[in-house]
């Protein structure tokens, strides 16, 4: 933590210590905690053997804290308890977002009540000890952010103890107020406050004393006053600034041990020694009393000597003595007791400050020490860097390796360095590099079967081997080898050995060696395997230019000669590099084309650029009819006319490769041409014809895409290098057509599906203006029933929800029908239903509702030939007859109900629990409900969309109770505006929901004219 942070935590602990009083210690924690934060109300809660009480809490925005005297625990309203009591374990701040908990934690009473969004915890602790928590509650979406929280935490110990020193305190003074019989006057416990406030402010036990010994005198006889506070170190009391009629003593101690000294009897036993006249009582408290240990200042006959607990622990003592016999009261004792409370908390911010200090001093050392740890590091790491250019800069292995020791000599102690390289030809382990004590030692060769050597078993197995004693650690790495020990000075001690790793496998090993036991360090070892990484790249490259050919003997005029060569080879290498950035960018201008003409020219401007395309095609391959389409070939730099190859035409360079898989390259027709076509005619040029030839087959996945050609009418035009980079760019062509042909099919059925929709959708809207003709007429509906009004509301263009009206002889006919499905087939039925409607009523003459559902059902089962096949359509319909002649409503249903008004009253009707139709056996008859037309009622017909929909904020179902109450509730209203009251109801339900769940039909009328 930074110091300065840490020395304002100091500061205001200091002015925390000051408060004599819990409740003005909670209320200053309460303002310091909203001052450091946003939290919007936070509150002191005290732990009482898990059981919490609710001391203060306080807003944002009020300066008043509510205080709670009592310690009552705290009720499920005052306190968020299911979660306070989950987290008394924990020694860290606990956030808790109301937002992601379970229903448990929002089941909570105060959480219930007063709906926060965040509540965070910081626990108070002494040590393992829980004193309680201080709670942050949040409304709003944001919460106090982990980084303000901190500086609470910092000082949160502190807090913890001062509330628990002061949470004892406080009763402790009211029993002694109320039992002692105001043994401290008013006077005497303000002059006690004042100097409990000084001792708050003093910065060490010096100026205490003399603070205490100025303020007490006022109250009480102190002719002479001590703090004696604990050396835990030397267990001892120290005595720093003893005072004595107005004089300050030496510095004096006395050791724990000493029996014999008052002191120490009152720091050991932990109980206030009480004396009115030493020489009668002092053997009361030291039986054995003698009088040897050296006395500071003058004798004394009266003595108080009270211990100083800070966490439950003796710090210190604090003693008042007279020369004067009986000058202390019971009165003067609880004085002292009370003082040595202050004292307590004035000693520990002493220990605190200087703790602060020792950190500081040590953590300046420490840094200093990781500062030259860093440092070192940092120049290992560069040096690291340095040596890894060196090495990786050499293309010799004679200069890699000794380049190596070279930078290595300057890390590591290492009078022994080899490094040794796998000569795969001769089957043996060149020692490329062997020096002793900064001497060159001849090259020698290992063969690869000699077991019995580190190196080898190193090289094999790929291990490091790290020894940091050669003579009792060596049959651990090769038990069946035997180590020469007829030496053992002349022994190398300590030994690594790491593997060199390449590109292609293991390259050979390195090595180093001390004579002294236990000589590198972990730092040694990564210091080695950085070094070995940088070599295995340099030999890879070396390896790469040298090959490594010719034995150790020739190495010497071989290098130069590789040297040259590598030179030479130089801008060769730069345009290799300069190709695999263009093949990169050909990849990704490839990526973006999307049809297969802008792929081709993609290809060819890319090819043209890299070699002699003077003749340049991409054929596709089509499968159906079997044979390869050139689109967009180029000649001399015209475009060609597209033309076919077939796939079984074998004199077709195209056939043979794309059938056969085969790359062609041919540097001259007329003499390559027979390793391709099987031929005894002599192929002669003929005009301008080309030369040299290119066909690559274009796959995807084992999927045949085509092929592509360059063609030059120059012999040997194209190199090895020319003939890669074609064939990457054969594999980057392949990918882009099959994509682009992938893509222009999904165009072609894109287009098809929106052809075929827009078809469809054309269809519909004329199947729906051939429902709507055949649907009654509104305003016809409204002649014969001017109170009445219609809500319908389709799910898709056409309705499975339909109604219907007739009228004749007197009698008016209305019905809702529910078909089973929706949009076309529910318009389907619609109109069959219509058309069965017609045929009983106006063809039949039946007239009785329940007779007509009878018939209906009967018609259905026929018309869709429902016993016989798998149709399982079928109707709900709700029907009434108004018949005006016998002044009478009779209603039926199949499968629905009716809701009636009357007299203010609301009832619903119910038909029979059967459809219409769906392949059912019924054998329950349509029952029949007849009304007067006196009751003056008001009539609803409804299907079930309405109820059906979803939609509100919990994205539920709106309901059938919910229905029926929006019908009862709108009843006053006349039939216009009832039917704008069902429209915006249903309207507000759905919201911002897209989907219409159902077909909605709601149709309601009076029966009056």
């Amino acid at each position: 933590m930074k110091t300065g942070y840490l020395d304002q935590a100091l500061t205001i602990y200091q002015d925390l210590s000051k408060e004599l009083t819990l409740s003005g210690l909670c209320k200053k924690v309460i303002d310091l905690t909203k001052s450091k934060t946003i939290a919007e109300k936070v509150s002191v809660i005290i732990n009482d053997n898990e059981n919490f009480i609710l001391k203060a809490s306080g807003l944002r925005g009020e300066d008043k804290v509510s205080f709670f005297e009592s310690n009552q625990l705290a009720h499920a309203d005052q306190l968020p308890l299911s979660v306070v009591k989950q987290i008394v374990a924990s020694k860290n701040p606990v956030a808790v977002d109301l937002n992601k908990v379970g229903d448990k934690i929002k089941a909570d009473e105060y959480i219930k009540k007063y709906s926060p969004s965040f509540l965070d915890f910081i626990p108070l602790r002494n040590d393992d000890e829980l004193i309680g928590f201080l709670m942050l509650e949040q409304s709003q979406e944001v919460n106090v952010t982990a980084e303000s929280l901190k500086f609470i935490q910092v000082i949160a110990p502190q807090i913890a103890i001062l509330i628990q020193k002061l949470n004892k305190i406080a009763p402790s003074q009211s029993v002694a107020s109320s039992n002692n019989n105001g043994i401290l006057s008013k006077e005497d416990l303000v002059t006690l406050g004042e100097i409990g406030q000084v001792i708050a402010t003093t910065s060490s036990v010096e100026e205490m004393v003399e603070t205490v010994y100025n303020k007490i005198n006022a109250i009480i006889d102190a002719q002479f006053l001590d703090i004696g506070v604990l050396n835990h170190k030397e267990q001892r009391l120290e005595f720093p600034g003893s005072f004595e009629d107005g004089e300050r003593l030496p510095f004096n101690f006395c050791s724990l041990k000493e029996e014999n000294r008052l002191a120490t009897l009152c720091f050991n036993t932990r109980k206030t020694v009480f004396i009115n006249d030493f020489d009668k009582e002092i053997k009361n408290y030291i039986p054995n009393y003698v009088n040897t240990a050296p006395r500071v200042g003058k004798k004394v006959k009266s003595i108080i000597y009270a211990p100083i607990l800070a966490k439950d622990s003796v710090i210190g003592v604090m003693t008042v003595q007279s020369s004067k016999p009986n000058a202390y009261t019971e009165s003067d004792i609880y004085l002292i007791r009370s003082l040595s409370s202050y004292l307590a908390i004035a000693i520990d911010n002493f220990q605190l400050s200087k703790q602060s200090k020792v950190k500081d001093e040590t953590h300046l050392i420490t840094t200093k020490k990781q500062e030259a740890q860093l440092s070192k590091a940092y120049t290992t790491l560069k040096s690291l860097g340095e040596i890894g250019q060196d090495i990786t800069s050499n293309l010799s292995i004679e200069r890699i390796a000794y380049t190596a020791y070279e930078s290595l000599n300057n890390l590591i102690d290492a009078p022994l360095f080899s490094i040794g390289i796998y000569n795969r030809d001769r089957g043996v382990m060149d020692i490329m590099a062997n020096i002793e004590n900064g001497e060159k030692l001849p090259p020698k060769a290992i063969s690869l079967n000699d077991d019995s050597k580190l190196s080898i078993l190193c090289f094999k197995t790929l291990k490091e081997i790290v020894i940091n004693d050669i003579i009792s650690e060596y049959s651990l790495h090769l038990p069946n080898a035997k180590l020469n020990t007829d030496n053992p000075d002349s022994l190398p001690k300590s030994v690594i050995y790491l593997p060199l790793i390449g590109k292609e496998g293991t390259l050979g090993f390195i090595t180093v060696q001390n004579y002294k036991l236990n000589a590198f360090a972990d730092t040694d070892l990564n210091v080695l395997r950085n070094i070995a990484i940088y070599i295995g790249i340099a030999l890879d490259n070396a390896l790469t230019y040298e090959g490594l050919e010719e034995v150790v003997s020739e190495r010497t005029a071989e290098l130069q000669q590789q040297k040259n060569e590598l030179e030479e080879n130089k801008d060769k290498i730069e345009q290799a590099y300069k190709n695999v950035q263009l093949l990169s960018d050909i990849g990704l201008s490839l990526s973006s084309s999307l049809s297969t003409d802008s792929v081709i020219e993609t290809v060819y401007e890319n090819v043209n650029n890299l070699m002699d395309a003077t003749t340049f095609g991409i054929g596709i391959y089509s499968h159906r009819k079997q044979h390869i389409e050139f689109i967009g070939a180029i000649e001399k730099g015209n475009r060609l006319p597209e033309f076919v190859h077939n796939m079984n035409d074998n004199t077709k360079l195209s056939s043979i490769c794309l059938k056969e898989n085969k790359e062609i390259v041919i540097s001259d027709i007329t003499t390559d041409v027979y390793d391709y076509i099987d031929t005894k005619d002599k192929i002669e040029a003929i005009g301008e014809m080309p030369s040299s030839i290119i066909y690559l087959p274009l796959r995807t996945n084992e999927k045949l895409i085509g092929v592509i050609t360059v063609q030059s009418f120059k012999k040997n035009s194209y190199s090895d290098v020319q003939v890669n980079l074609l064939r990457n760019i054969a594999v980057l062509s392949a990918i882009a057509i099959d994509n682009a042909v992938q893509y222009e099919k999904i165009e072609r059925q894109k287009e098809e599906l929106q052809s075929t929709s827009q078809k469809i959708t054309e269809s519909i809207k004329y199947a729906k203006q051939i429902q709507g003709a055949m649907l009654p007429n509104r305003t016809y509906i409204k002649n014969i029933l001017p109170n009445s009004f219609i809500f319908h509301k389709p799910k898709d263009i056409v309705s499975g929800d339909f109604f219907w009206f007739h009228e004749s002889n007197k009698r008016v006919f209305i019905a809702t029908v529910d078909c089973n499905s929706n949009g076309v087939p529910g318009a389907m039925m619609s109109i069959i239903g219509t058309s069965l409607f017609r045929e009983i009523v106006e063809v039949r003459n039946i007239t009785s509702p329940d007779e007509i559902l009878e018939a209906m059902n009967e018609r259905i089962t026929v018309h869709l030939n429902q016993k016989i096949n798998d149709n399982h359509d079928s109707l709900d319909i709700s029907l009434c007859v108004i018949d005006r002649k016998n002044n009478t409503l009779e209603f039926a249903g199949a499968n629905t109900s009716m809701a009636r008004i009357a007299d203010g009253k609301f009832f619903i009707v119910k038909g029979t629990p059967s459809s219409i139709g769906g392949n059912e056996e019924n054998e329950t008859p349509f029952s029949k409900h007849t009304f007067s037309l006196d009751d003056d009622a008001e009539y609803f017909l409804f299907t079930d969309g309405y109820h059906k929909q979803v939609g509100g904020e919990q994205k539920q179902a709106f309901g059938n109770e919910k229905f029926l109450k929006m019908l009862y509730d709108n009843n006053a209203l006349d039939m216009s505006k009832k039917r704008n009251a069902v429209r915006r109801a249903f309207n507000d339900w759905m919201d911002d929901e897209l989907v219409q769940t159902d077909d909605v039909l709601v149709l309601g009328f009076k029966t009056n004219e």
